[in-house]
Order: structure tokens, then C-alpha cells, then sequence
């Protein structure tokens, strides 16, 4: 049960992590296309960045915890 629940977890942070970076992505690509004000996608491509960066970690982590 309790590798049930890892393995689990890893698949929420793989899913997390996927959607944060299609989001940085759409973000980046509303900006480029001028519909998107430049302060704007400033704070939240910085959000959605940190989140993303914050997942990998989780994601390293816990993969790590996995192989042991």
C-alpha cells in the first residue's frame, strides 16, 4: 500500500508538473503573439516558472526515495 502511495504521488507530480509547463508555454506564446501586456506575463510566467521549478524538485525527490 505504502508503494501504492508513492507511486501515486509520483504520478500527481509528473501530471502537476506537465500542466505547469504547457501553462509557462501558453504564456510565453500569448505574450509573443501581443495579448498579453508585458508586466502581466512577466508575474505570471514567474509564477507559473516557480511552480513548475518547485514540482521537479518534489519530483527528484521522491524519486529518489522510490529507488531506495
Amino acid at each position: 500500500l505504502e508503494n501504492w502511495s508513492l507511486q501515486s504521488a509520483l504520478g500527481q507530480l509528473q501530471a502537476k508538473l506537465y500542466a505547469s509547463e504547457a501553462e509557462s508555454e501558453a504564456q510565453t506564446e500569448e505574450f509573443l503573439a501581443q495579448d498579453l501586456p508585458l508586466n502581466s506575463f512577466l508575474d505570471s510566467f514567474c509564477q507559473s516558472r516557480t511552480r513548475s521549478h518547485i514540482c521537479q524538485m518534489q519530483l527528484e525527490k521522491l524519486q529518489e526515495l522510490l529507488q531506495k
